[in-house]
C-alpha cells in the first residue's frame, strides 16, 4: 500500500503494514472488504458509474481560496497537473511530471484537488490528472469532493470545451475496481467537452506502478511536443537540479525552538492542527482504553484486540476504516541518523524554494525521522536516482543507475522488492552517498497511516471503536528483521494504572456497509483478521434485533490455522453462534494433517449459502487475502 496507493476490488486487503504487499505468504490482513449482491441483472459496463452521492468526511467552506495567480512566461506552454494522492506517491509522480514538464518549455503548476476551486476548471487550458483509486472504487481524501462536483449531471455538455487533456491512474490489479477514478475523470472530461491529446495511462501497484508510470510519460513528451509544436531537448538537467526544499537549522535559544516545544505533542501528521478526526489533514489525539492480546500463549504470533475512545462528534458506521497516524521504532530512527551524520534534538524547519512556504517544522531531526519519513518501505526507482546521482563511487554508481533504469524491471524486482530492502538499508550497502538531511527528507516519502477496518459497531459501544490489529515481526530475505511500523507501536500502547497511550486517529468512510433491511440475510467470509468488519455487523445487528425485533440472518465463515491457538474472539463467536445471532463455519488448517480452509467450509454448507443469496437476496461479503484466499472462495 502507499506506501502505495490501495484501492478496492470484489474484495479489498488492506494490510497492516505495505511493505508486505510483495510477499503473499506472509499476507496480513487487517482491512476491510466489499461486498457482492447477488442479482438478476449482472450486467457489466466498461466504465464504472461513479457514485454522484459520496458522503464527505468534513463539510467544505464553498468560497475555498482561488488557485493562486501567479506572473507567467507567455513564451511557455501553460500546464496544470492535478493529483488525487491517498499517501503521497500520486503526488510524487505529478511532480515529477512538472520537473519534466519545464525541460520541454512547459510552464507547469501542481495542484492538489483538495486545495482546487472547482469553478476554475471551465478557464484551464491544458491539464493532466495523476489520480489514484481507493476504497470501493473510491476517489482518494484529497479528491473527494472535487470528484463529487465533476459528475453533477447537470453540467452542460461543452463545460470543458476549452481544455485539452491527459491522464494517469494508479490501482492495483488484484482489485476488481482497478483504475476506477482515473477512468472515470478520463470519460467524464470527454463527456464534458475536453479534447484527448494523449491516450490515458494506467499503473499497477501490485507488480510495476514505476515502471508503468516510466513507459507512459516517455511516449507522453514527445506527443505533446509535437502537438505544440516544440523541440525536444537534446540534453535534460541534472536531477540534482530538482531541489524543491530548503533547510534552516534553529539554535537553541531561538523563537523557532520555543515554538516548537510548544508544539512537540502534536504530530506532525496533523496538518490544520484543528484535531477533529473527521479527515486526513486533522486527525483526532484518541486514547487507548483496553489493549489486550487475542492469541494463545502456545501461538508464535500476535493479535491485538484495540479499543479507542473517541468524542461524542466522531461517528462511524460498521464497515468504515480507522486511520491510525503511527511513528517509526526508535531503533530504526537511531540507525537512520547514523547514517545520515545528524543529531537527533537538532531542530531545523523546511521551506518551499518556491514561495518560502514552511513544509515542515520547526521540529526536531527525531521527530521529522519518527513521524514524517517512511523509513521502512522499500524505495521507488526516483530515490536511487537521486541516490545514484549522489554516488562518489564509480561501482556504486553504476550498481544504483541500474537499479533505478526505467527499462530493466529485473534488478529493482530482484534486490529491492523482493529482498524487502528499505532506503536505510540502501544506504548502509553503498557508503559513498553522501545525501544531506534535507535532501532526504525532501525525496522519502511521507509516512503514511495504515488503515484497519473497524471492528465494532457504535450502537454497542456508544464514544468507543474497535480494531484488530495482527503485529507484523519477521525476518526478511536480507536476513534483517522487519518490524511492521504501525502494528508494533500500537502493541507498545498499552494503558495501566490510570494512563491511557494516545494516538492520531481519523475516521474514514466507507461504502462497504450493512444493507438497509435487517431481513436480507448476509454470507460473511472473513478468515483471520478478516472477520474485524464483520465483528462490527454481528454487533450492529444484535443491537438492532433489540431494537426492531426482527430477526437477522447471519453466515459467518472464519479461518484460523488451530482452534486453541490463533482462534480470535472464540469465546464472543461461540456465544453468538449458541444464541443464533450467527451460524458459525469454523475452518482451522493446522489442527488436522488435511488442511481444512474456509472456501472448503463453504462447499460443506452450499445449501445454506444458495439460499441465502438466490432465494432471500443475501448479500455475500469477504474479506482477506487478495491474492489466494479471496480467488479460492471466488471460485468455490
Amino acid at each position: 500500500m502507499e506506501h502505495t496507493e490501495p484501492e478496492s476490488s470484489f474484495f479489498e486487503a488492506f494490510f497492516g503494514e505495505s511493505s508486505l504487499m510483495t510477499i503473499a505468504s506472509v499476507v496480513i490482513i487487517i482491512g476491510t472488504a466489499f461486498y457482492l449482491k447477488l442479482q438478476n441483472d449482472s450486467s457489466t459496463k466498461p466504465i464504472p458509474k461513479p457514485n454522484t452521492n459520496l458522503q464527505l468526511n468534513s463539510p467544505k467552506e464553498k468560497n475555498k481560496s482561488k488557485t493562486p495567480k501567479e506572473p507567467r512566461d507567455s513564451s511557455l506552454i501553460p500546464i496544470k497537473i492535478f493529483f488525487g494522492s491517498q499517501t503521497g506517491t500520486a503526488e510524487e509522480f505529478s511532480r515529477k511530471l512538472a520537473s519534466e514538464a519545464k525541460r520541454y518549455k512547459f510552464d507547469p503548476i501542481v495542484v492538489d484537488l483538495e486545495e482546487y476551486d472547482f469553478e476554475e476548471l471551465a478557464t484551464e487550458t491544458n491539464v493532466i490528472f495523476v489520480v489514484a483509486t481507493y476504497g470501493e472504487g473510491e476517489p482518494t481524501d484529497n479528491a473527494r469532493e472535487f470528484m463529487q462536483q465533476f459528475l453533477d449531471p447537470s453540467h452542460p455538455n461543452d463545460l470543458l470545451s476549452a481544455i485539452q487533456f491527459t491522464v494517469f491512474g494508479l490501482g492495483n490489479k488484484t482489485y476488481e475496481h482497478y483504475n476506477a477514478v482515473s477512468r472515470q475523470i478520463d470519460a467524464r472530461l470527454e463527456e464534458l467537452g475536453a479534447k484527448r491529446i494523449f491516450k490515458r495511462g494506467e499503473g499497477d501497484d501490485d507488480a510495476s506502478l514505476e515502471d508503468d508510470f516510466a513507459a507512459w510519460k516517455k511516449e507522453l513528451w514527445p506527443t505533446l511536443c509535437a502537438h505544440f509544436g516544440l523541440e525536444i531537448p537534446v540534453e535534460t538537467a541534472s536531477i540534482l537540479d530538482e531541489r524543491r526544499w530548503r533547510i534552516d537549522y534553529h539554535s537553541a535559544d531561538s523563537s523557532s525552538v520555543a515554538n516548537a516545544k510548544q508544539m512537540s505533542s502534536r504530530h506532525l501528521a496533523c496538518k490544520k492542527g484543528t484535531g477533529t478526526g473527521t479527515d486526513l489533514n486533522n486527525p483526532y489525539f484518541a486514547k487507548i482504553l483496553v489493549n489486550r492480546e487475542l492469541h494463545s500463549p502456545q501461538s508464535d504470533r500476535s493479535c491485538r484486540h484495540i479499543e479507542i475512545e473517541l468524542m461524542p462528534s466522531i461517528k462511524y458506521e460498521p464497515g468504515d476504516h480507522l486511520g491510525v497516524f503511527p511513528e517509526n521504532h526508535p531503533s530504526v530512527v537511531e540507525t537512520a541518523a547514523q547514517r545520515l551524520g545528524v543529531n537527533l534534538d537538532n531542530y531545523f524547519s523546511l521551506y518551499n524554494v518556491k514561495d518560502s512556504k514552511i513544509v515542515i517544522g520547526p521540529c526536531t531531526i527525531r521527530q521529522a525521522l519518527t513521524q514524517y519519513c517512511d523509513l521502512t518501505n522499500p524505495p521507488r526507482k526516483g530515490v536511487i536516482k537521486v541516490l545514484a546521482a549522489l554516488a562518489t563511487s564509480p561501482e556504486e554508481k553504476q550498481r544504483l543507475e541500474l537499479l533505478s533504469d526505467d527499462e530493466k524491471h529485473e534488478p529493482y524486482g530482484k534486490y529491492i522488492k523482493e529482498d524487502m530492502r528499505n532506503v536505510i538499508e540502501l544506504l548502509e550497502e553503498f557508503p559513498s552517498v553522501k545525501i544531506p538531511f534535507d535532501h532526504f527528507v525532501e525525496i522519502v516519502p511521507r509516512l503514511a497511516p495504515r488503515y484497519y477496518s473497524i471492528s465494532s459497531s457504535l450502537k454497542e459501544n456508544p464514544n468507543r471503536v474497535h480494531i484488530t490489529s495482527v503485529v507484523v515481526d519477521f525476518i526478511k530475505p536480507t536476513k534483517r528483521r522487519h518490524i511492521g511500523v504501525c502494528t508494533n507501536w500500537l502493541a507498545k500502547q498499552i494503558p495501566s494504572d490510570g494512563y491511557f497511550p494516545q494516538v492520531p486517529i481519523y475516521v474514514r468512510r466507507s461504502t462497504f456497509h450493512l444493507p438497509k433491511q435487517m431481513k436480507t440475510p448476509l454470507v460473511m467470509i472473513g478468515p483471520g483478521t478478516g472477520l474485524a468488519p464483520f465483528r462490527g455487523f454481528v454487533q450492529e445487528r444484535r443491537f438492532l434485533e433489540k431494537i426492531e425485533g426482527v430477526k437477522s440472518e447471519n453466515l459467518l465463515f472464519f479461518g484460523c490455522r488451530h482452534p486453541n491457538i490463533d482462534f480470535i474472539y472464540k469465546d464472543e463467536l461461540i456465544s453468538m453462534h449458541n444464541d443464533g445471532l450467527i451460524q458459525l463455519y469454523a475452518a482451522f488448517s493446522r489442527e488436522t494433517v488435511t488442511k481444512v480452509y474456509v472456501q472448503h467450509k463453504m462447499s460443506e454448507a452450499k445449501k445454506a449459502i444458495w439460499e441465502s443469496l438466490s432465494e432471500k437476496g443475501g448479500y455475500f461479503y469477504i474479506c482477506g487475502d487478495a491474492r489466494a484466499m479471496a480467488k479460492d472462495v471466488h471460485q468455490t
